[in-house]
């Protein structure tokens, strides 16, 4: 029986996480941590029963776990207890799932189980990544040669204290107030700012190796729920009916012949394609996907990655 710890249960990622484990790893034991600065216990649920979910102390042996899933969405001091048990255990597998970045510089990205050894440090892959790494294995006999994406990302990524943010800009917009509070010094509500891609490159060129990749993201003002628009240019010519034919046979993937929006997508585990447009020449092929980033790139993707656990 493989233990997880899952730290910060209660975010919203942390949420969907326990969730999707127990569904998808019903013979799992898990214990829940939050690392907040309360000191009370607080309530969880757990397979619609509650749970108690202490804080994280120094007396709480990490180690003791198969592996260690982050969930958090804000730096506490009681992360200190994490950051030892990563230094002193080798062998002890870590996946952030954090909305903090705090990680990001310690661990890889990750797809599936197929990373996960041990003392593996890691990482699921941003939404957009993992819609481009089901649509690539798709249309893997067409020879793909390059990728671009262009993802828009939510507030979501920040948290549920930017949700809550995002609802104030709003309402103070729309009464001409000026926005008093910040989503990463950035006003979310009514807007859309472009950032940098070179994360986003940088861990598509990882995963993808034998690709030539290019990516830009832009923040958007909706709650959750990503946006990736995919361009793919291949070595052999390739037809829209015949990538419909192709997209249709994968697993986890669903053509979308109606207009696809994003309350469409929100709590689902799949992925939503749409518009899917070919080049004249035949060599490439645009097409966007909608996914709720909690799952794809966040749950559903860190439950694939623990999935070598319960098979051993």
């Amino acid at each position: 029986m493989p233990r997880f710890a899952i730290l910060d249960p209660l975010t919203l990622m942390g949420q969907k996480i326990t969730a999707e484990i127990k569904t998808t790893l019903p013979e799992a034991d898990l214990t829940l941590f939050h690392t907040s600065d309360e000191e009370e216990h607080q309530i969880s649920e757990i397979g619609g029963q509650a749970a108690l979910v202490p804080p994280l102390t120094e007396e709480d042996s990490l180690s003791e776990y198969d592996a260690v899933i982050l969930a958090a969405d804000r730096i506490s001091p009681r992360l200190k207890v994490l950051e030892q048990a990563l230094e002193g255990d080798d062998t002890l597998v870590f996946i952030d799932a954090s909305s903090l970045g705090h990680y990001r510089h310690n661990t890889s990205p990750a797809l599936n189980a197929d990373a996960v050894t041990s003392g593996a440090r890691l990482r699921p892959a941003h939404p957009s990544i993992v819609v481009a790494d089901g649509v690539l294995r798709a249309l893997a006999a067409f020879e793909p040669t390059a990728l671009s994406i262009a993802t828009i990302e939510p507030v979501s990524i920040y948290g549920q204290e930017a949700v809550t943010t995002l609802a104030h800009q709003a309402a103070q917009r729309l009464q001409g107030d000026e926005v008093s509070e910040k989503i990463d010094k950035r006003v979310a509500a009514f807007n859309m700012t472009a950032v940098s891609g070179v994360d986003l490159v940088n861990e598509a060129s990882l995963l993808f190796p034998d690709l030539e990749v290019a990516a830009t993201r832009t923040l958007g003002g909706c709650f959750h729920g990503h946006l990736a628009i995919l361009s793919l240019t291949f070595a052999s010519t390739i037809t829209i009916k015949a990538a419909i034919r192709a997209l249709k046979l994968a697993p986890g993937l669903s053509i979308k012949n109606s207009p696809l929006n994003l309350d469409a997508v929100s709590d689902k585990e799949g992925i939503g394609l749409t518009q899917l447009e070919a080049s004249p020449g035949g060599h490439m092929l645009t097409l966007q996907a909608m996914v709720d980033g909690l799952q794809i790139g966040g749950a559903v993707t860190v439950a694939a990655m623990l999935e070598g656990f319960g098979k051993g």
